[in-house]
Parts: structure tokens; sequence; C-alpha cells
């Protein structure tokens, strides 16, 4: 693969890199070579969880704070995930 590779590439790389792999083990192949951020996928998945209250009917602030608890994280923390976007 060369550098500034396009986004085909790219794809070509990661299935060969996970070719017969479960989606587990998939997973956790990505996360070894670095491929995905866990960080980024925490914010994801506070994220997620947020806006699935929030899709029941929970206000947003009383969301993050729910979901602040249930993790056992602070409010600062789900916020900030809720708000915070990286830029590509």
């Amino acid at each position: 693969m060369r550098c500034g590779a396009g986004r085909e590439e790219l794809k070509r790389f990661l299935d060969e890199q996970t070719v017969g792999l479960g989606r587990l083990e998939t997973i956790e192949r990505l996360l070894q070579l670095g491929v995905v951020a866990p960080a980024r996928c925490e914010q994801a998945a506070l994220r997620c969880d947020v806006e699935r209250l929030v899709a029941r009917g929970v206000p947003r602030c009383e969301a993050m704070e729910a979901v602040a608890m249930q993790c056992g994280c602070s409010y600062a923390k789900v916020k900030g995930a809720v708000y915070y976007r990286a830029k590509c």
C-alpha cells in the first residue's frame, strides 16, 4: 500500500487484515492495528446511549446525567462526547 492511499485501497488493506475473522475478532484486530481509536469508540457509545434516552422523551441534559451515572463517569465527559465532533 502506498502513502496517501485512496479510500478503496484502504478498504482492501483492512479487508486483507481481517479476512476470515468474526465480528469481535475483527474489532480486536482493528484496535491492534491502531486504526480504531478506543476513546472515539467510547464517545460514540456515550452519544448513542444519550440519543437513545432522548428518543424516548428524556430531556437531553437529564439523559446525559443518567448516562454519566450509569457509566460511572462525569457529566462533563458525557457532555463532551455528545457535543464534540472530531474534525477530519
